[in-house]
């Protein structure tokens, strides 16, 4: 939602489903391959994470290596002590999200049916 948003309030246009269609998808955000990446390297062990860092630092910055991992960390806590304790999507945000959960197939993950 914040990507689609802050996206369109640019005038740019991206492609969401690089976030799940896989790692070398253009999103249209700069930097989006390393970012996903660098993501997905840290949150699945999938990948070689010293490599993804490297990568981050040589695109961006160490600071922006720095906040791209804080980013990573927060959404893993958000989204860990939401599913723990089972707090749903209130109706307000499910609203708004339904669109972006469709297209992305988010509503067919395992993990979705804690949300309503």
């Amino acid at each position: 939602m914040m990507l689609r948003g802050s996206s369109e309030a640019k005038g740019d246009t991206i492609d969401l489903q690089a976030i799940v269609a896989g790692r070398d998808v253009d999103s249209h955000v700069s930097g989006g391959v390393v970012l996903i990446r660098f993501t997905e390297a840290a949150l699945t062990n999938s990948g070689d994470l010293s490599a993804a860092r490297s990568a981050m630092v040589a695109e961006f910055d160490e600071q922006k290596l720095v906040d791209a991992a804080g980013v990573i960390g927060n959404f893993q806590r958000m989204v860990r002590i939401a599913d723990s304790t089972g707090i749903p999507v209130d109706g307000p945000m499910a609203e708004m999200s339904a669109s972006v959960r469709e297209e992305l197939g988010l509503n067919d993950l395992p993990s979705a049916r804690l949300s309503t």
